[in-house]
């Protein structure tokens, strides 16, 4: 008699979480934005793309993957396509899970790794940063294992239900037009297009320009006394690092100019932060470019450059570099 309640009660169990879960994959289905990132897994995992940029917002707004990838020659070929995989809140822990996810996929010939000294010496933050990778990530052994290794800090509301992370008063009266998209696999980028920004199809996000007297303020810059983020988010770079080799896809790395004016504000911060990256990449064996200090002189740092303090170049400004950019690591 016993048994048969315990059996029953486990059925009903089942039941009520296969339910669950079906649920949860709907009101992802209607509720999760299609944000611009969706375009960029699927573009690296769709299509052959020999060269993919990784980093964080400056290089998704400094570096045009189609003003580089034909100055940049490998294999005695020059490299025939380009995407910026860059964005805000990608940590090298991220990066590492993509370049996984894509060498599964369409191989790269060559990864562009833009560092950003304050993304090194800062845990990951928590929110949307945790999903805004990993819930494109199609079901594959590099998104369970990114889960198992990356997601276990996740918010658990934000793991089960992802567009917790996003406003429902924003996102409900756009149901229909998520579902369709989503169903239809419309990956439109006129979407993305806003009063200070637009995405293109290769990655890059052109930023207008934005006079100084308009720029949002500086908070400035630490890098000494967090050991500990250091020591972590730099174990991920060496994976990555280590990846690329055993994969046979060349790696290098660069700092992307900043304005002057944040240069001299933190001085010896920055110094700091440049002297730990040479020596870093100096014992990685990879080709580290720095635009603030070796190549400060390949490329003005002047704030007309900018839209902000924090180097997030304007879009001629980011298009003019990054054919500098290209000559000068081809």
């Amino acid at each position: 008699m016993h048994s048969s309640d315990g059996k029953k009660a486990a059925k009903v169990l089942i039941l009520f979480l296969i339910a669950a879960a079906l649920l949860l994959v709907l009101l992802d289905l209607m509720l999760y934005p299609c944000t611009f990132m969706r375009n960029d897994i699927h573009a690296v995992t769709s299509e052959q793309q020999d060269l993919v940029i990784l980093g964080t917002s400056n290089g998704k707004m400094d570096l045009d993957p189609d003003r580089i990838a034909g100055s940049v020659v490998r294999d005695g070929e020059p490299l025939r396509s380009g995407h910026n995989l860059c964005v805000g809140g990608e940590y090298p822990v991220d990066a590492y899970y993509i370049t996984k996810l894509m060498a599964a996929e369409n191989k790269p010939k060559l990864i562009v790794f833009e560092v950003d000294p304050g993304y090194f010496a800062t845990e990951k933050e928590p929110g949307n940063n945790y999903l805004l990778f990993h819930h494109e990530f199609p079901l594959s052994l590099a998104k369970l294992q990114y889960f198992a290794d990356a997601m276990r800090n996740c918010d658990i509301r934000s793991a089960l239900f992802a567009p917790y992370e996003y406003s429902l008063l924003y996102e409900i009266p756009r149901v229909k037009e998520t579902l369709t998209r989503k169903l239809t696999g419309d990956y439109d980028i006129s979407y993305f297009k806003g009063k200070a920004q637009e995405y293109h199809e290769n990655g890059f996000i052109e930023r207008y320009p934005v006079e100084e007297e308009n720029f949002a303020s500086y908070d400035g810059f630490t890098f000494e006394g967090n050991e500990e983020n250091l020591r972590r988010n730099t174990a991920y770079l060496s994976k990555l690092i280590a990846y690329c080799r055993a994969q046979d896809i060349d790696i290098l790395a660069a700092v992307m100019p900043l304005p002057d004016v944040t240069l001299d504000r933190d001085p010896e911060q920055f110094a700091l932060a440049w002297e730990y990256f040479d020596a870093f990449f100096a014992e990685e064996g990879v080709d580290f470019y720095n635009f603030n200090t070796d190549y400060y002189n390949a490329y003005p740092h002047s704030t007309d450059l900018f839209a902000d303090y924090d180097g997030h170049m304007n879009g001629d400004s980011a298009r003019a570099f990054s054919q500098v950019f290209g000559h000068i690591i081809r």
